[in-house]
């Protein structure tokens, strides 16, 4: 979120400099315009164009990549809602995108075309994968100003990237996260953690000592992350923004409606570390086989 944020910073930047120069050159503009209210239109600006627009990959007739990706602004194209295309069942991508009949270095021919992926029902709502700046759900929320609402349990397509992760922190590393797997440098971290806690059973830590000592994922490290995923899952839930106390700023849309981003974000980050925090106590105790 902060390299978005720090992208997005020196995008309003330059255009506010540049309108500044626009307005000092224009010799009827009796109004000078404060440059904080130069920033908010920068981002108005912006925020249409970016929200808006989609990004499209060019490749040639067999499919070799070349040049930068596109960036769209098509209408009525923009109405079609986000759904991901690395899922199966029901509210995943019906559809797809992009640019046909490109020649290299040529667009006079070129249309943006929407495609159908199976036989779409009478009444069903037209939904297309947005792409990577979709996925994970802090991305989304910085491209396109929603969360979206990603099912955990779903089936997935296989060998497809995972959707959403959550970041982590832990002796004062950051991690991202995501249900069904664990970063090798996070296990590390928390196996070196494993080894000061005193609070744990003399016996059991005897029994993986070489194991921890070597970095390996042993139960006793895999328990160590899924407490501390489970006290970051608690915490983004009842973490609360100190508010200005001199202003009452929830009369205003704008702050209502970024708090309620907000909170969906926190809500979308909590249930990736829950289940990632499930899988490691179910790896820990795993259920024991029926016999025959």
């Amino acid at each position: 979120i902060d390299s978005a944020y720090f992208a997005r910073a020196t995008a309003v930047f330059t255009l506010t400099d540049e309108l500044k120069q626009v307005l000092e050159d224009n010799k009827n503009e009796k109004e000078e315009i404060a440059t904080a209210d130069l920033e908010r239109k920068c981002h108005d600006a912006l925020d249409i164009v970016q929200t808006r627009a989609c990004r499209v990959e060019r490749a040639t007739e067999d499919g070799a990549q070349w040049g930068p990706p596109l960036r769209i602004l098509a209408p009525i194209f923009d109405f079609i809602n986000h759904a991901s295309s690395r899922i199966t069942g029901q509210g995943s991508a019906n559809a797809e995108f992009g640019v046909e009949n490109e020649q290299m270095c040529d667009m006079h021919e070129a249309k943006l075309v929407v495609r159908a992926l199976r036989d779409i029902d009478e009444g069903e709502e037209v939904l297309i994968d947005y792409g990577d700046s979709a996925r994970p759900a802090w991305r989304c929320l910085t491209s396109y100003g929603f969360v979206p609402d990603y099912d955990l349990d779903a089936d997935t397509n296989d060998e497809e990237p995972i959707e959403n992760v959550a970041e982590l922190w832990m002796n004062g590393l950051r991690f991202d996260v995501d249900p069904n797997s664990v970063p090798y440098d996070l296990v590390e971290v928390a196996a070196a953690q494993t080894m000061l806690d005193y609070s744990v059973d003399e016996d059991e830590f005897a029994k993986e000592e070489e194991e921890i000592e070597n970095g390996m994922l042993t139960p006793l490290v895999a328990r160590t992350i899924a407490d501390r995923a489970t006290e970051a899952a608690v915490n983004l839930v009842i973490e609360t923004e100190e508010g200005d106390s001199e202003e009452d700023v929830w009369d205003k849309a704008e702050f209502v409606q970024a708090a309620s981003l907000a909170n969906r974000l926190r809500w979308s980050q909590h249930e990736v570390l829950m289940k990632f925090a499930k899988n490691l106590r179910e790896l820990c105790n795993p259920e024991p086989e029926e016999e025959d």
